[in-house]
């Protein structure tokens, strides 16, 4: 998946949290940067600065994978997107 693709997936993550009211969206925030913030809080970890976005949301499926929310042993920033998308039913 092309990270240009990643990203308006993250940012329909980010509306769909919001319609859910777990997100308010900061002025000059962008959707995609809150949904972000958001996964890491809920999952209590740090938010990695400076890091692609692959590494970034690779991060976020150790953190998955550690919780045994699925029965995979890793994930990739592909399959990271789906299991939130499914999740909070982001279409």
């Amino acid at each position: 998946m092309k990270e240009t693709y990643r990203l308006e997936r993250i940012r329909n993550l980010g509306v769909r949290l919001q319609e859910l009211e777990l997100v308010s969206l900061s002025p000059g925030k962008s959707y995609a940067s809150a949904a972000l913030n958001f996964l890491f809080a809920d999952h209590q970890l740090e938010r990695p600065s400076g890091l692609p976005l692959e590494h970034t949301l690779k991060t976020l499926g150790e953190a998955i994978v550690a919780k045994r929310k699925v029965r995979f042993t890793n994930l990739d920033a592909d399959a990271v997107i789906d299991f939130f998308c499914r999740l909070y039913r982001v279409h």
